[in-house]
């Protein structure tokens, strides 16, 4: 089974600045996909796996919502990587939510993707 058929929820690529603390480092990183469930941040910066971890970013064009979610670090990579079919993929974590708040940040992130065609 790979990745995307473990996946409960449908995610949208995005380039979105993101405050990460997590047991060893506080930084600002990019989340490069999003989803209800969690997010992948691109970082060189990795903590193990089951990690707790808070990230906060901002979501939406006219009416910005400031999104606080709590997670564990579902899997990571050290160092970037290129496929077989060339493409690079960069050293980052995955991140699953445990709690996101506001309450109807998951149906608010839902709706974007879903909106954007994601």
């Amino acid at each position: 089974m790979n990745e995307n058929e473990k996946r409960k929820h449908k995610r949208a690529l995005v380039k979105l600045k993101v405050e990460y603390r997590g047991k060893s480092f506080w930084q600002m990183v990019e989340a490069q996909d999003l989803s209800a469930g969690g997010m992948f941040i691109a970082t060189e910066k990795v903590e193990p796996a089951q990690t707790k971890i808070e990230v906060m970013f901002e979501l939406g064009k006219e009416n910005k919502k400031t999104i606080r979610a709590e997670g564990v670090v579902a899997w990571n990579r050290t160092q970037s990587i290129k496929t077989a079919d060339g493409e690079v993929l960069p050293a980052g974590m995955g991140i699953m939510f445990t709690k996101i708040t506001p309450f109807l940040s998951k149906q608010f992130i839902d709706d974007m993707i879903k909106n954007s065609g994601g």
